[in-house]
């Protein structure tokens, strides 16, 4: 029997940990739900079971402790129990004690020590479920991917293709970000090597620590962790070693150069698939689902079109919505008739907004409406307005709806810092599936194109030559056009003084470089997520 995949929940008030948590735990391949309040973490206990959750003590309104006794509370009524970890600062770690005595398994402290979270997961999780933080369907995936890779590629020494295609998501971005990293071999490890017997350890400890983010992306674990203790050695000023142990890893980094012979020339990514413009406007299509009619629908349809709104009116009736289906960005029901009807109509609505991503609210009597709540997905409702309805703070929701639908559809671009120019390579590929992606080698280059370009999201290294990650982002925010971009340190620092370091200037997310292909996506996607909800939180 497979293991299935272990799912922890991150409750704390503080996004930047939320992030930080969320990334680590993708490091280890463990899936999480993000809850920034006591109250959305006992809603999400409600909906789902959890592996493991790990509770922020100091919480505004309802602290860890307290939402601890509701949560054991939760678990007694349905009959479960899960592990509940004590996510503090590490100032508390006298009163250790105290928190297991008030219900908690165990401590974590922040800023948390990779090995400290590796140590809670194999601790806490079911067992056999470390060995299944796989999942069971990327598993099959990566077994299907391996089945696809050249056969020449296989025999391949001290190459772990599992680990790669587990990083790359599959065959193809695998190969192609092989193929960055053998076709840079000769430049890269001569640079190694002059920096070394110039005794030019900073540059030195930067191009070993690139090496290794690398190293580690194809599946050259072995390769990695020499590159990491000689980046280690070269930052502490233990460079009696360096010479001997930097022979020896350019040694293993050029045994892979004799694979360029089988990869063609890369070209350049191709830019994403380019959607039909779409002005603000253009989201302002309701499509009404009309159960009944009347006085109030015509109050409502009158309203929306003085505030510029297209109405596209449909009966309740299944094949006619269908047709209509892909005609608007979001939808209004007006419920009525018997119960049965009305549960199929809402089931059948909220499915299709839900499979289309549509905006969807309710409108009528009250108790209609909650006649249409009583389906099995009924977050996918955004809002209801029962009557008698205040028409201003409906058409102003409205309009709060359509932008949202604007920039949830809208495609966002994303600025890309990074000395190193392979890694600048493949994660360009991968974030250009979904986003426009601007590359830069420097922060200079970044701060000149600022005075033309805005992003949407700032991805930065945290270790660069010159201008480092921290000094880039303080001049960014003091350029008023980009004050309020949202910046990210995409890095390999993951060590606990570096987390420490990194949290103190502030950033709005942390992601670790050995984060898998699928689970950056997901975190970039849930950030803009969480802006726009923040953006446009209604009233």
């Amino acid at each position: 029997m497979e293991n299935k995949t272990a799912v922890v929940l991150v409750v704390d008030d503080m996004a930047i940990n939320r992030s930080i948590l969320s990334s680590m735990l993708a490091s280890f391949r463990v899936q999480s739900d993000l809850a920034g309040s006591a109250a959305e973490c006992l809603e999400c206990c409600r909906k789902k079971h959890y592996d493991l959750i790990l509770l922020d003590h100091r919480m505004p309104e309802v602290d860890g402790v307290e939402t601890l006794v509701h949560l054991k509370e939760l678990f007694r009524r349905d009959g479960t129990e899960t592990p509940v970890i004590c996510h503090t600062a590490e100032s508390a770690k006298e009163n250790i004690n105290l928190y297991k005595a008030a219900g908690f398994a165990d401590v974590l402290f922040k800023p948390v020590d990779p090995e400290d979270l590796s140590r809670i997961l194999l601790t806490y999780l079911p067992e056999g479920m470390v060995e299944g933080i796989v999942s069971s369907d990327q598993k099959k995936k990566v077994e299907s991917q391996l089945a696809i890779l050249p056969v020449w590629l296989k025999s391949v020494p001290k190459l772990d293709l599992r680990a790669g295609l587990e990083h790359c998501g599959d065959a193809e971005d695998y190969l192609t970000s092989l193929n960055v990293f053998v076709s840079s071999i000769h430049e890269k490890s001569d640079e190694i090597d002059a920096f070394c017997k110039a005794g030019n350890w900073a540059m030195y400890s930067l191009r070993t620590h690139s090496l290794e983010s690398m190293a580690e992306l194809i599946g050259a674990k072995e390769l990695a962790d020499e590159s990491a203790k000689v980046e280690y050695l070269s930052r502490q000023g233990e460079n009696a070693e360096l010479p001997a142990l930097t022979k020896k890893l350019l040694d293993h980094y050029r045994s892979f150069e004799h694979l360029h012979t089988h990869f063609h020339k890369i070209e350049e990514p191709d830019d994403p698939v380019k959607q039909p413009y779409r002005k603000p406007n253009d989201f302002k299509t309701v499509l009404f689902v009309e159960g009944a009619h009347g006085m109030v629908n015509k109050g409502i349809i009158n309203k929306l079109q003085e505030a510029g709104f297209r109405i596209l009116c449909v009966p309740d009736d299944p094949a006619e919505i269908l047709e209509h289906r892909q005609d608007a960005d979001f939808w209004l029901y007006y419920p009525a008739g018997d119960t049965e009807h009305i549960h199929l109509i809402a089931s059948h609505i909220s499915e299709l907004c839900e499979d289309d991503n549509r905006i969807l609210c309710l409108v009528g009597d009250a108790l209609d409406i909650a006649e249409a709540k009583k389906i099995h997905n009924p977050e996918r409702i955004t809002a209801e307005y029962a009557r008698p309805i205040d028409m201003d703070a409906f058409v102003e929701d409205m309009l709060a709806f359509s932008n949202m639908q604007y920039e949830s559809c809208r495609t966002k671009t994303i600025f890309l810092i990074d000395d190193d120019p392979d890694f600048l390579s493949v994660t360009e590929r991968w974030l250009k599936e979904k986003y426009r992606v601007k590359s830069f080698r420097s922060g200079s280059e970044v701060l000149f194109y600022l005075n033309s370009s805005i992003p949407d999201l700032i991805l930065l290294d945290y270790i660069m030559p010159g201008m480092d990650g921290f000094e880039t982002m303080q001049k960014i925010r003091q350029i008023p056009r980009a004050h309020d971009v949202p910046i990210v340190f995409l890095t390999g620092q993951s060590s606990r003084e570096d987390v420490l370091k990194i949290l103190e200037k502030k950033p709005d997310g942390y992601l670790l470089k050995s984060i898998p292909r699928e689970a950056l996506l997901s975190s970039i996607e849930r950030l803009f997520q969480d802006l726009l909800i923040k953006n446009n939180t209604l009233k």
